[in-house]
C-alpha cells in the first residue's frame, strides 16, 4: 500500500512539473493566442493533454507490456517536429490576426450601458463546422508530438517505481498524466483570465501582447529545430 501511494505522490508531482516545460507552455499559449477565450484555452488544454497522455500510456504499455522500445530517430524526429510546430503555430497566429476584425460593441443592462472591444472572425456554414473540427484536432496532435517527444525522460523513472510490476507502471503513468492535465488545466485558466481581462479593458496591450506570443513561437521553435539538427 505504502509502495503505491509513493507511486502515486511521485507520478503526479513530476506531472505538474512537466507540463509546464517551455514547449508545452509555449504551444498551448500560441494555440488560444489566435482564439482568444477562456473556454477555448481550457478545451485547448484539455485536448493537449488527452494527446500527450495517450501516447505517454501507449508508450509505456509497449515497452513494460511488450519490451518494444520506441526507435530513437523517431523520438529525434518527434523533437524537431516540435519546433516546426511551435514556427507553425506562431505564423497561424499571425495570419489568423490578418482575418480578424476589431469591433466596438455597446451592451445595456437596465440603467447601465457600456462599451467594449471584442473580435469576430467572419466564419459560418460549411466553414465554421470545418473550423471546429480543426480546432478540436490540432491541440489534440500537438500534445502527441510533445508527449512522443518527452516520452523517453518520463519512462526512464519507471522502472525504479514499478520493479518490474506492469500494473504499477501503468499506474504511475496515469497519474503522471493526470498532473500533466491539471496543471495545463490551472495554466490555461490563469492564462485565459488575462487574455480576457487584457481584451476588454487594454485592447492595445492585449494586441501587442498577442503578437508578442506568436514572434515567441516562432523565435522558439526555430531554437528548436536547430537543437535537433
Amino acid at each position: 500500500m505504502d509502495g503505491y501511494v509513493a507511486i502515486i505522490m511521485l507520478g503526479f508531482g513530476l506531472g505538474l512539473m512537466h507540463a509546464l516545460d517551455a514547449d508545452h507552455v509555449m504551444a498551448v499559449s500560441t494555440l488560444s493566442n489566435a482564439k482568444p477565450g477562456i473556454t477555448k484555452i481550457l478545451k485547448f488544454c484539455t485536448h493537449w493533454a488527452l494527446g500527450h497522455s495517450g501516447v505517454l500510456l501507449v508508450s509505456g504499455l509497449l515497452l513494460f507490456g511488450l519490451g518494444i522500445n520506441i526507435p530513437p530517430a523517431l523520438l529525434v524526429s518527434a523533437e524537431l517536429l516540435v519546433g516546426v510546430l511551435l514556427i507553425a503555430l506562431g505564423l497561424w497566429c499571425f495570419y489568423s490576426f490578418r482575418k480578424q476584425a476589431l469591433q466596438l460593441v455597446e451592451h445595456s443592462h437596465e440603467d447601465v450601458t457600456h462599451t467594449h472591444w471584442h473580435i469576430k472572425e467572419a466564419v459560418s456554414g460549411v466553414a465554421h463546422e470545418k473550423l471546429k473540427a480543426k480546432e478540436a484536432h490540432t491541440p489534440v496532435m500537438v500534445g502527441v508530438v510533445h508527449g512522443l517527444a518527452g516520452s523517453a525522460p518520463a519512462l526512464a523513472l519507471v522502472p525504479a517505481v514499478a520493479q518490474g510490476a506492469l500494473t504499477s507502471a501503468l499506474v504511475y503513468l496515469l497519474v503522471f498524466s493526470l498532473g500533466v492535465m491539471l496543471a495545463m488545466l490551472v495554466f490555461g485558466l490563469g492564462f485565459g483570465a488575462a487574455q480576457q481581462y487584457l481584451q476588454q479593458r487594454h485592447v492595445v496591450l492585449f494586441n501587442r501582447c498577442r503578437y508578442a506570443i506568436a514572434a515567441a513561437s516562432v523565435i522558439i521553435g526555430g531554437y528548436w529545430v536547430s537543437q535537433a539538427l
